[in-house]
């Protein structure tokens, strides 16, 4: 299964010329294979999260010849374009007739940054690099150098050790990079779903008193009962729930699918000195957002734990105005619009 799966069925798409057409011998495809292998068995080895990649080309169909139904399917559903540039290929089919279709993919690319990566295998006239291959101001992008500067070579052209130092240190620029975007492209593709499960959750609203959802301790139960009075008194609707006796927030297990199912139709969650739970991330999916949550503390000691990195509120109820610092801090939230998904 590809690294991308399921946003994408291949990781990777390599688009490259087999050389001359007229020759049996296909020297330059060699080295591309050669190339494109050693680049993915470094990456698998050196970086265990992409031991599915998958770098598509077809090492016996040469993909600038023609652009088959079955290409054009391959291209669409791989995250990245690798294109190893050479005299053939931009004298390929693909590439002089700048074939619309192929343009538009590197162009949806080009907008979602760095999904197209140049391999300068053997140096071009870059006048002839067709439109969709420069900038927006007419350059042809950098790319990554496999060719010797002063005699057009590949580097290690023809099992060469001469330039090997330098074609390991590409190599490895090489993989870098592509490692980088593909857990960028990753990234952003998940966000991408993310956001658009949450824009398509149910939101929360909700007419008359405010429920208010009050978990203690058995132990607690009598500043429970007092606290559920206070805030009926000034309107809310609150009601209990219990964990037994040494049994903490975080682990609750019974009736989980019960509470959580109860929690869709509550405002806020008040705890009588308790701590915060996973459960917490359940609630606000079930409900369609996440669920104001409070600290109703009598015991007069500071908390064991600062609750507010947690984004739960903290009321000591010895202050006797805590109940319209309560109402304050849930009429803030309610008010405050839901915060768009990163």
């Amino acid at each position: 299964m590809a690294y991308l799966s399921p946003h994408f069925e291949n990781d990777v798409f390599v688009s490259y010329s087999h050389g001359d057409p007229r020759s049996a011998s296909k020297p330059l495809k060699e080295w591309t294979v050669e190339l494109v292998s050693k680049l993915e068995k470094h990456i698998v080895a050196l970086d265990p999260e992409f031991t599915g990649l998958d770098i598509w080309w077809d090492k016996d169909l040469d993909p600038t010849l023609q652009l088959t139904p079955e290409l054009k399917a391959k291209v669409k559903s791989s995250g990245i374009l690798l294109i190893v540039t050479s005299p053939h290929y931009l004298g390929s089919r693909w590439c002089k007739d700048e074939l619309t279709w192929f343009s538009e993919q590197i162009q949806d690319r080009v907008q979602d940054p760095e999904r197209v990566f140049i391999v300068r295998a053997v140096r071009t006239d870059e006048s002839k690099w067709p439109k969709f291959l420069r900038d927006e101001r007419g350059f042809t992008q950098l790319g990554f150098g496999f060719h010797d500067p002063q005699n057009d070579e590949p580097y290690c052209w023809g099992g060469s050790t001469e330039n090997i130092n330098e074609y390991i240190r590409s190599l490895r620029t090489l993989r870098t990079i592509l490692t980088k975007r593909l857990r960028d492209l990753h990234d952003r593709a998940q966000a991408r779903v993310t956001r658009a499960e949450m824009q398509a959750a149910p939101r929360y609203i909700r007419n008359g008193p405010r429920r208010i959802y009050l978990h203690a301790r058995t132990e607690d139960a009598p500043i429970c009962l007092e606290v559920q009075d206070r805030l009926t008194e000034v309107g809310f609707n609150p009601a209990i729930d219990m964990t037994g006796p040494g049994e903490e927030l975080r682990d609750w297990r019974r009736a989980t699918k019960n509470r959580i199912e109860m929690a869709k139709g509550f405002d806020a969650l008040a705890l009588i000195r308790a701590k915060g739970d996973d459960e917490l991330e359940a609630i606000a999916q079930a409900r369609g957002a996440p669920l104001p949550c409070a600290v109703l503390d009598r015991s007069g000691e500071e908390l064991p734990i600062d609750v507010s990195g947690w984004g739960v509120e903290h009321f000591d109820l010895h202050n006797n105005h805590w109940r319209g610092e309560f109402r304050q801090w849930l009429d803030k939230g309610a008010a405050r619009p839901a915060a768009a998904p990163p």
